[in-house]
């Protein structure tokens, strides 16, 4: 079974031989480039930049195509692959209010055209300052740096969403969605706290030591995200 680099170079060569020379960047983020990655279970995050956004149509169809036929040959891969496809003139607004559309891959949702959000920007950082550049020149090179304050509006922004995300069906009636929920909120939580970004692991191992059991409960620290926040970087 080819290793995820080896996979990650071949999605990274069909990529850019579809794009051709729309594509001026692509650079991975994630477990893979923290170290955290587990064979079988963790994805592979990337970001591809682009002269050109994707459009609908035949354009976006081609890419579906693309990376529907990727997983199918690859089938240990399916829903665990994410990839973002961002312009240029849409990455520069991730330093402030994220605004346009992008089209983007991601496990549970098949390639699609969607709003920007914040997690984007958590997402650029990452690949700014933990990832790997796969092709193109050094990710600033191409779009903004993320600010400490911009990283700490995005968890903010993202923790608000949260409370109303959770309760849509496709989530709150979905047993395995429930860890997931547990660790973005402790990842969200770390970073509100330090300043700093965590793996999973690490984020959930210090949300543990942080709030053990006996103190007040997890669920009301999450409840007042403004609050939440002030607290916990003020200690």
């Amino acid at each position: 079974m080819p290793t995820p680099r080896a996979t990650l170079g071949q999605l990274t060569r069909l990529i850019e031989s579809h794009l051709a020379s729309n594509l001026l960047g692509l650079y991975l983020f994630g477990s893979l480039a923290t170290g955290g990655f587990y064979p079988g279970k963790s994805d592979l995050d990337l970001i591809a930049i682009v002269k050109a956004e994707i459009e609908g149509g035949d354009q976006l169809e081609a890419l579906r195509r693309l990376h529907d036929a990727f997983v199918s040959e690859r089938p240990t891969w399916v829903e665990r692959i994410e990839v973002a496809y961002v312009s240029r003139e849409v990455l520069q607004t991730f330093s402030d209010r994220p605004s346009g559309t992008i089209a983007v891959i991601s496990p549970g949702e098949p390639l699609h055209i969607r709003d920007v959000g914040f997690e984007s920007t958590l997402n650029w950082y990452s690949a700014c300052n933990d990832g790997e550049r796969l092709l193109g020149p050094p990710p600033l090179e191409l779009g903004p740096p993320i600010t400490h304050g911009a990283r700490r509006r995005a968890v903010d922004e993202l923790l608000g969403e949260w409370r109303s995300r959770v309760r849509e069906p496709s989530i709150a009636y979905v047993p395995a969605a429930h860890g997931y929920i547990v660790v973005t909120l402790c990842r969200a939580l770390y970073t509100l706290a330090t300043g700093e970004q965590a793996t999973k692991e690490a984020a959930t191992a210090w949300a543990a030591a942080t709030f053990p059991s006996g103190r007040r409960s997890w669920t009301s620290r999450w409840s007042g995200t403004a609050r939440t926040s002030t607290r916990l970087t003020t200690r």
